[in-house]
């Protein structure tokens, strides 16, 4: 029913509303009123809660609003050179301006939650029922602030009789109560509350599309509750359950519907989808004709519940629920009383206990987590989540210890946390989940607790994810978006993939009909995700699984296995050895040698042995004597007349040098060298070390050595490199190399001998060609990015450079772990007629 197109245009409706002259009246009434009773005591209280909930998010949308810095520690800048008085007068008009951002705000909120009541009254009037609407009613958390009191006060001043001055708003509002969907409701939302203020309090509404598909990922994933089993009872089979349609039988009790809870329901996407689809199933399924079983509106509203710290948002969501049970509510006999289960509450002090749960543990947990970062809370948030989910047995929300700990490290996603947290409080064992986070979770650090196969003392499958790669859901951010369908069950060491194949994955992308990049329908301006039908007929989809990128480590980022097959086949690319001597004790060198021997310095060069190589960059270098440029080259009588003081340190160690007993040396002078040729002196290399298996990748040209000078960079006999000219091709082939995709292939290609990473090896990867497209610049771009950040962290021993995690840099190398995996997704979709992997089509910047 949630897709059915309506005649009605409901999304014009909503904006009629929001800009009607009954909601501007409101708004200057209220305006004028702050100062009165009772809305200077709601006001006061209202200013209380969002400063306890959120923080002093006033000063910070008068900074954002203002572009200037307001309060804090900026005000002891104010100026220390200015006469007191301007000082005075500075702080004053901070003060001034923070005070009339609280009431430009409070007049915002109580305005939009005086529309939401008058649509609620319109429902009332429209189906002949009665909604319990109260604010404070069954609130997990106190909440004082009078909103039905404001309203009455306002109101009681507002001329609604006549035509002109409500005629209008009340055919709108009837229209609204009778055709308009739980999309709508995000619509009104977005045209009433500022986007600035939106993005204060982390509201992203969930388009509707994609919480239907939330919905049918908890459910059809396997049925949370067939009726066959206990609500505590654990699924016997360690398998994904199979397909299982909920079906409510006339016979079956309401309260045998599964209870589904949102823990940050916003506008109601995810509880109106859940309610839709049971109202489906009661119409084609009705309770008993007697009524013996309840009240069936109520039933879907005992078993669809949600909490919100935000009190519009719990108004939001109550008229979305009530939208979407108007089916029953259009059939029911008499003047019904509901009472929607959405209540005041935080997600950080909820437990299973408080409302709207009151002691019973979901069956599906539905959300959409707040995707802030742990810097961006304020100190009172903080400390709620120090004194609740931090300190809580058994949950282990962090992989890191002591100074690292306590989600200040690496700036830490604040979802995770949150989605964990709710997962162990809320959700039974054998409980379904589905979770809409950001993208960057499967490969980045933020995301390696998430993927992490237990909470408290229960293990996590993940069933499916929908991955949406490039394309951007939400109205108000790009940001990229999967949906994690997940369950739990009592931990017994199990992996997190449901088989060994990995995670069932859908990858959707854009179709080549899709209007524009943001994904709007023109026929009605609405984003495709707002309908999963329109879902379905605006993109394309490629099945895939996801694999850990080490095999041996679930918690490693997570990369597509039609990524990983891209990643293998052959290389147009060369690949060389290092420079090979077999006479280290002659030609490595050091300051006193090149000093005492007084050695030319044109034939002393920066080298490159493995422990100097870092991904991204350099640990230092050795000297090293390179007497040629060519392997076998024959410039003995040069060497002797333009550097004679190293011919005769060579000349010296003839004897240690005729020795050497590879036939790699029979050629040219006694000093010759192999693994030598223009390559060594392409002016870029991506280098690594062929011995042991440290896939780590470097570029390198010149260092500056205070001995000899600035100089080309000469791999050693340990390494192996890929040369080119071109610096940018040079970035993007580290990058490459350096990315999940590759590194996975490079663990499942390698030998684990001597000579892991040798030349053989490395050449099974598939590198494609470079000709600059959009992707491999990108990639080129974030090596460059990594390669300046890794100089400032080797003030230190190696070993303590190996034991140190560098936020910025684990940030870059998660966005090019998620470029790459675009890029070669791309590259399995358009391969070359020949078959050949050349390079991706020029939709791959789409």
């Amino acid at each position: 029913m949630a897709d059915q197109r309506r005649d009605v245009d409901t999304a014009a409706c909503a904006r009629h509303l929001a800009d009607s002259e009954r909601l501007a009246r409101y708004r200057s009434r209220l305006q004028d009123s702050l100062t009165d009773p009772p809305v200077a005591d709601a006001f006061e209280a209202w200013q209380r809660y969002v400063r306890e909930r959120h923080g002093d998010v006033f000063a910070t949308l008068a900074t954002a609003d203002g572009d200037r810095s307001i309060g804090g520690d900026d005000r002891s800048t104010v100026g220390d050179d200015r006469p007191t008085g301007e000082v005075d007068q500075s702080l004053a008009e901070v003060s001034q301006r923070n005070d009339d951002v609280a009431r430009d705000l409070f007049v915002e909120t109580l305005a939009f939650d005086y529309l939401l009541t008058e649509i609620l009254d319109a429902v009332e009037r429209a189906f002949e029922c009665t909604v319990t609407r109260s604010l404070a009613s069954d609130a997990a958390i106190p909440f004082t602030p009078n909103f039905e009191a404001v309203h009455e006060s306002i109101s009681s001043h507002l001329d609604t009789g006549t035509a002109d001055a409500g005629g209008d708003f009340e055919t709108w509002a009837s229209t609204f109560a009778r055709e308009a969907s739980s999309r709508d409701v995000a619509l009104l939302h977005r045209e009433c509350v500022s986007p600035l203020a939106r993005r204060a309090f982390g509201r992203y509404d969930t388009p509707q599309g994609l919480a239907a598909l939330a919905v049918d990922s908890a459910f059809d994933g396997g049925s949370p509750y067939d009726g066959t089993q206990t609500r505590d009872e654990t699924p016997a089979s360690d398998e994904t359950p199979a397909h299982h349609e909920t079906s409510i039988a006339a016979d079956r009790p309401p309260a045998d519907l599964p209870l589904v809870v949102d823990p940050g329901c916003g506008a109601g996407a995810f509880l109106a989808a859940t309610a839709t689809r049971y109202v489906d199933a009661l119409v084609e399924n009705p309770l008993n004709a007697d009524g013996s079983h309840g009240t069936p509106i109520q039933a879907i509203f005992d078993a669809v519940r949600g909490f919100d710290v935000s009190p519009t948002a719990v108004r939001a969501s109550r008229l979305a629920l009530v939208l979407a049970v108007r089916p029953l509510l259009a059939a029911a006999d008499g003047s019904p009383t509901v009472a929607p289960r959405v209540v005041l509450g935080d997600a950080v002090d909820a437990t299973a206990d408080d409302p709207p749960l009151d002691g019973r543990r979901a069956d599906v947990l539905l959300a959409n987590p707040p995707w802030l970062t742990w810097d961006s809370l304020p100190e009172g948030a903080k400390d709620r989540w120090r004194a609740g989910p931090f300190e809580e047995a058994g949950l282990e929300l962090f992989d890191h210890t002591g100074a690292d700990a306590r989600l200040g490290y690496a700036n830490d996603d604040l979802s995770v946390p949150y989605a964990l947290t709710c997962l162990h409080r809320l959700l039974r064992d054998g409980g379904r989940a589905a979770l809409v986070l950001k993208r960057d979770l499967l490969t980045g650090p933020a995301g390696a607790r998430l993927r992490r196969p237990q909470v408290g003392q229960r293990s996590i499958t993940y069933d499916r994810v929908h991955d949406f790669g490039s394309l951007s859901p939400f109205t108000d951010v790009d940001a990229g978006t999967a949906l994690f369908s997940l369950r739990l069950s009592p931990d017994d060491g199990r992996s997190p993939f449901p088989t060994g194949e990995g995670i069932p994955t859908c990858r959707w992308t854009d179709a080549p009909a899709t209007t524009s990049a943001r994904y709007v329908d023109r026929s009605d301006g609405t984003s495709a995700f707002e309908s999963l039908t329109r879902m379905w007929a605006s993109f394309d989809r490629v099945e895939t699984r996801l694999v850990p990128a080490d095999p041996e480590n679930p918690t490693s980022p997570w990369i597509r296995a039609d990524a990983e097959r891209s990643a293998l086949g052959s290389s147009p690319y060369r690949i060389r050895h290092g420079v090979k001597d077999d006479a280290k004790a002659v030609y490595a060198l050091d300051r006193q040698t090149i000093e005492k021997q007084e050695l030319e310095s044109e034939h002393v060069f920066p080298y490159l042995k493995s422990k100097h190589i870092v991904k991204y960059g350099l640990f230092g270098h050795d000297l090293q004597l390179v007497p040629q440029r060519q392997a076998g080259e024959d410039n003995e009588r040069e060497l002797k007349q333009e550097a004679p003081a190293t011919y005769a340190y060579l000349d010296a160690h003839r004897e240690r040098l005729t020795d050497r007993g590879s036939s790699w040396f029979d050629d040219g002078p006694f000093y010759s060298l192999f693994g030598l040729g223009s390559y060594t002196w392409s002016t870029y290399k991506v280098v690594w070390c062929r011995l042991g298996f440290k896939p780590h990748f470097t570029v390198v040209s010149t260092v500056s050595d205070p001995l000899v000078g600035e100089k080309p960079v000469i791999p050693g006999d340990h390494c192996m490199f890929v040369g080119t000219d071109d610096e940018d091709e040079a970035h993007y082939l580290c990058a490459l190399l350096n990315s999940a995709p590759y590194q996975r292939c490079l663990r499942t290609i390698s030998s684990g001998g001597k000579s892991s990473l040798s030349k053989s090896t490395v050449e099974r990867l598939a590198l494609p060609e470079w000709r600059s497209r959009p992707r491999q610049r990108q990639l080129a771009e974030l090596s460059q990015r990594a390669h300046a950040i890794v100089p400032d962290h080797v003030d230190c021993s190696k070993r303590a450079y190996n034991r140190k995690t560098i936020p910025e840099l684990q940030a870059v190398q998660t966005d090019i772990d998620r470029t790459a995996e675009q890029f070669l997704s791309v590259l399995d979709e358009h391969p070359s007629p020949e078959g050949e992997r050349t390079g991706p089509t020029d939709g791959d910047d789409e």
